[in-house]
């Protein structure tokens, strides 16, 4: 499986790809500073990275002029790649304010769902537990995609990133230029 990168800069007229290599940066203050030094001309200073690990996780990371905002699709799996140093901040994150309704401790659920099936009928396990995300999904709600529905999105298609990556893509505008990146 392979990663795949990409930086991409709002012009007033879309968004332009960056020449930069995510690889080497060692945090987001490093990578605000790399996309900052690059002189690209965009507007407001708002630039979007893209990590994706095939069939994995994908992350978000939105940098308006100094200030880096995050979006990491599966904890765990990000915590064991290449990039955990750049997103140690978010790797012991917990469920925040958009999902704290829907998080059910599995040992509440087992004990619940014991008192209700009967004892003879064989018990199922779900081996595809939901990831565990972290940071802020609202990052590009003033782009048209809410909280809600990248979270919908990746509880629907947790098990295909590039599915939302072109879902969010779309709908905030930089998918052609994603896609001609790849």
């Amino acid at each position: 499986m392979s990663y795949f990168t990409a930086v991409m800069s709002r012009t007033d007229d879309g968004f332009r790809l960056l020449d930069l290599v995510v690889e080497d940066v060692a945090d987001l203050a490093e990578l605000a500073d790399l996309i900052d030094g690059a002189g690209d001309g965009s507007a407001d200073g708002d630039a979007i990275a893209v990590i994706e690990h095939e069939d994995e996780w994908f992350a978000f990371v939105r940098v308006v002029g100094e200030e880096a905002t995050v979006f990491l699709s599966d904890v765990r799996a990000a915590a064991h790649s290449p990039y955990a140093d750049l997103f140690a901040d978010y790797l012991d994150s917990q469920p925040d304010e958009y999902e704290e309704d829907d998080v059910v401790d599995p040992d509440e659920e087992l004990e619940e769902d014991s008192d209700d099936e009967d004892e003879d009928e064989p018990q199922m396990l779900d081996f595809e537990a939901p990831p565990l995300w972290s940071g802020d999904a609202s990052l590009f709600a003033g782009d048209g995609v809410q909280a809600a529905e990248l979270l919908d999105q990746l509880e629907r298609h947790s098990s295909d990133p590039a599915r939302i990556v072109a879902h969010v893509g779309e709908a905030v505008g930089f998918a052609e230029v994603l896609e001609a990146s790849r």
